[in-house]
């Protein structure tokens, strides 16, 4: 007993160590030192606009960037509502912002140990994936600045969780929660949306024995109504505003725009904040041409609901379109996009920063998967790629960059963690093979030097 209070007390202490080092990077560390990293890396601020939405709503203009301007789809609606309660009740100071995210991070380090639970019992397992993922720099970038990667983290790997259960026990029940799970997630970032599609084909191929084909479409069935009851009131205000079946936000076009454009000018040598820049003017003059009434430069934010399914869906087709008369660039994009994923940052210091950041760890999650599928964890591993694959799959053909695989470090940590404890059993089992070698026991060494003498002098 008196051991079991020695390691809690020490698990507490490391803890609260954690926590501490945290709270000082962020509130002391990154506000004296942050502004001599210039333009990679911008502090206190916040984000796609997600801020100007939560201040109209705390100012009662409803769901607008701008007071003036119409009801917006631009921003799916989590997060938005997210910062506007805690403004609600704290203020609206960016302090509040730092804290919300501190404490989510911190929640889904604890998601974390559930998920290292599943393969280990080891403590200092569990602090490893913690650490990993909560000193990744991206994680603390995202944690010291206004964006959803931190919230969506946070729910990404709550669904997991409820994904491995659903998935182990082939339950209805189980893939109803899961379903609740992933509407919050969509209803933040609608990135997952269409991630029961990929379950499916998952559940058929893979795990066809435990769980039959009618069982399977049965289940995911579940999961999309649930979802879609999450979205149901976003769905039905977007239908008031437009007439039309709205279940994400309207920021496709904008996406798909800025990618092909990047992509196609990157050969101009300029830096990707340019090009990204140089992308919302370009918009810009395409808006001004359809006479549509608007603000920008970069979001072009409309007068009119309807105008921002009419622009997003205009520059949705302009995009396909290019595409089909050089199906080249197309190529070219989903290969730049896959590296943009994991690297690109604004500037090419940014981006060697992330190559030194991000390499590691995808080379750590790479060593753990073919150790995961080696010791019989075959199943968590899979789920992981599929996702991880999945998000990926999506950003590529639009647009990506460093900052959106800022979620899915939990689960390269978790992979990495994999591989460490292969290393770490690997080290013991060498120190003690080396332990045995150079201490044999005196029985042992009696009786072989007893042999060698019967041996050297065999008895007449």
């Amino acid at each position: 007993m008196n051991t079991a209070r020695s390691s809690a007390k020490k698990i507490m202490a490391l803890a609260g160590a954690v926590v501490l080092v945290q709270v000082v990077l962020l509130f002391a560390v990154f506000p004296r030192f942050g502004t001599h990293l210039g333009t990679d890396y911008n502090q206190d601020r916040f984000t796609d606009g997600y801020d100007s939405i939560a201040a109209n709503l705390v100012a009662g203009n409803g769901y607008r960037f701008y007071s003036d301007t119409a009801k917006t789809m631009m921003r799916e609606p989590g997060y938005p509502l997210l910062l506007a309660g805690v403004w609600l009740v704290f203020g609206s100071s960016f302090t509040v912002v730092k804290v919300l995210n501190l404490v989510l991070a911190l929640g889904t380090a604890g998601l974390i140990v559930v998920l290292v639970r599943r393969f280990t019992r080891s403590t200092w397992a569990a602090f490893a994936a913690v650490l990993l993922f909560l000193f990744h720099p991206g994680t603390l970038v995202a944690e010291d600045r206004g964006g959803v990667e931190i919230f969506f983290g946070f729910l990404i790997v709550l669904f997991f969780i409820t994904l491995c259960r659903a998935v182990e026990r082939a339950h209805f029940t189980d893939f109803l929660l899961c379903g609740l799970v992933l509407g919050l997630n969509v209803i933040v970032r609608s990135v997952l949306m269409l991630f029961p599609v990929f379950l499916l084909a998952y559940l058929i191929l893979i795990e066809r024995r435990k769980m039959p084909m009618k069982t399977a479409l049965l289940n995911v069935a579940v999961m999309i109504l649930a979802m879609l009851a999450v979205l149901s009131p976003w769905i039905l205000r977007n239908y008031r505003l437009t007439g039309r079946f709205v279940p994400t936000a309207s920021v496709l076009g904008v996406s798909a725009h800025a990618g092909h454009y990047i992509t196609s000018h990157l050969s101009e040598g300029k830096p990707w904040w340019l090009l990204d820049r140089q992308a919302g003017l370009e918009r810009d003059q395409l808006a001004s041409s359809l006479g549509l009434k608007f603000e920008g430069p970069y979001y072009q934010v409309f007068y009119r609901t309807e105008d921002e399914l009419t622009f997003s869906s205009f520059l949705v087709h302009r995009v396909t379109e290019d595409y089909r008369n050089a199906p080249g660039e197309f190529v070219e994009t989903l290969f730049g996009n896959f590296f943009n994923f994991w690297f690109a940052g604004k500037t090419p210091t940014a981006t060697y920063l992330n190559l030194a950041i991000q390499l590691p760890y995808l080379l750590l999650a790479g060593a753990g998967i073919i150790i995961g599928f080696r010791e019989h964890q075959s199943r968590l591993v899979a789920l992981i790629i599929l996702l991880i694959g999945y998000v990926v799959a999506v950003y590529i053909p639009i647009l990506a960059q460093a900052r959106y695989s800022i979620p899915l470090v939990p689960f390269l940590s978790l992979l990495g963690t994999i591989a460490l404890i292969a290393a770490h059993r690997a080290i013991i089992q060498r120190q003690a093979r080396a332990t045995a070698a150079n201490t044999l026991p005196v029985e042992a060494h009696a009786e072989t030097t007893e042999k060698e003498t019967v041996l050297l002098c065999p008895p007449r």
